[in-house]
């Protein structure tokens, strides 16, 4: 084929998704075709997948096997779930669930092997059929819509309770028997909210007592680990409790007031909101009393704070609806890239934005050692990272791999950064 009719091609074949349902209909590259969801949740689907032949010929068959399980799960399940939710597209959102939706791909059977040329390099395209299941696919739906429509939250509160006529009592950031951790837990779960455990990502070697009074002093690899096991927000602070005058003698009463801070880990991290309040309570005991004002501050002081919340609880999920969509369809990552040219940094710059989720690349700094862009993009720098490292010697996705002769090799992702050269 002439180069001309070869990247028309390739640009069709990065947007087309066929489909033969269970009726045994079929469509072609040219995209006519019915509903994704119709043809889905029909018992059988056949897409097509590519993978450059560099090695072996059954290393490549899998790689091609993989990209079509991808195209799978982004146009079955990613496109519905981004819709639901609004916090990216269908390609972001796809990568993002592909490690826990890939088991809708089962039964695979090879319909159709293809090799052909792409300029210089051989590419091969294989038509794969799963089976797959009707209620597999609702439920993975199900399941990543409330993954997905909603941030993974983690709790760091640290709850100080300067009890009359006793020594301080303090519970950690990891203590099981925090009163603002267990209500907040429990509310954000009736939400519809992910809780990660903090025990598996705190450990010493930092001040707590100066972490909780300034989130900004919590240790950059705390943040980095907490990211890493899956939250996408800390709830950050300190709640104080101490005694107050009770207009009952028999009662005790105490005062609980704080700060709890709201801190996004995407991107390089963004305070989403602060709350402080001071909240009384009162008990027949100090202890009992003191509790009873960390709880009120936290959930407030309805019977059932699941269903009437007061407190932080409502600021918090008020703040998460108001301004995590917004932010995840805007994430900025901090992408530095070594080993291009200034030709080839352009042809890399429209890959991101053509073939890819990224919206927007703004150039930071550029010289003959290092670029650094900020990039925008509808999802966690790990899903672009994912996107980066799976199609990185693939020419189909990205012109500057066919342009330079070069692969994409990621070398490092952090929180809000993506560390990567040409090779």
């Amino acid at each position: 084929m002439k180069r001309p009719l070869v990247l028309s091609a390739g640009l069709a074949l990065m947007l087309a998704f066929t489909a033969h349902c269970g009726s045994g209909s079929t469509t072609d590259d040219s995209g006519q075709r019915g509903s994704f969801q119709s043809e889905c949740l029909n018992g059988q689907i056949t897409v097509y997948g590519e993978a450059p032949l560099f090695t072996s010929v059954s290393a490549t068959r899998m790689k091609a096997k993989e990209d079509a399980c991808r195209k799978a799960v982004e146009k079955c399940i990613g496109s519905t779930v981004a819709a639901h939710s609004g916090v990216g597209d269908g390609q972001s959102t796809g990568t993002e669930i592909f490690a826990q939706a890939q088991g809708i791909c089962k039964n695979d059977q090879i319909i159709d092997e293809k090799e052909y040329m792409l300029d210089t390099i051989k590419m091969m395209k294989l038509f794969v059929r799963f089976n797959v299941s009707k209620v597999d696919i609702q439920s993975t739906i199900d399941t990543m819509k409330k993954l997905v429509g909603n941030p993974k939250v983690m709790i760091l509160i640290r709850e100080e309770y300067n009890l009359a006529g006793a020594a301080k009592k303090v519970e950690g950031f990891t203590s099981r028997s925090g009163q603002a951790s267990s209500q907040l837990q429990n509310f954000l779960i009736s939400k519809g909210y992910t809780i990660i455990d903090s025990r598996s990502v705190v450990t010493g070697g930092f001040n707590e007592e100066l972490a909780a009074a300034d989130p900004s002093k919590l240790p950059d690899i705390l943040k980095d680990r907490a990211m890493a096991a899956g939250a996408d927000v800390l709830v950050i602070g300190t709640i104080d409790s101490n005694p107050q005058a009770s207009a009952q003698p028999q009662m005790k009463s105490y005062q609980a007031t704080g700060t709890l801070t709201i801190l996004a880990l995407w991107g390089r991290g963004s305070v989403l909101g602060s709350y402080r309040e001071a909240m009384g309570g009162a008990h027949v005991t100090d202890i009992a009393a003191a509790q009873a004002s960390v709880i009120r501050f936290s959930v407030g002081t309805a019977k059932d704070p699941i269903k009437q919340p007061g407190g932080f609880a409502k600021f918090l999920d008020s703040t998460l609806k108001s301004k995590w969509s917004e932010m995840t369809r805007n994430n900025v990552i901090v992408m530095r890239v070594r080993g291009l040219d200034q030709k080839g940094a352009g042809t890399f710059r429209d890959d991101l934005v053509e073939r890819t989720a990224v919206k927007e690349v703004n150039e930071i700094s550029a010289d003959s050692n290092e670029l650094i862009w900020e990039v925008t993009y509808p999802g966690r720098e790990f899903a672009l990272r994912d996107t980066l490292a799976f199609y990185g010697e693939d020419p189909r996705m990205f012109f500057v791999v066919r342009d330079t002769g070069k692969k994409i090799v990621v070398d490092a992702v952090k929180r809000g950064e993506i560390i990567l050269h040409f090779q």
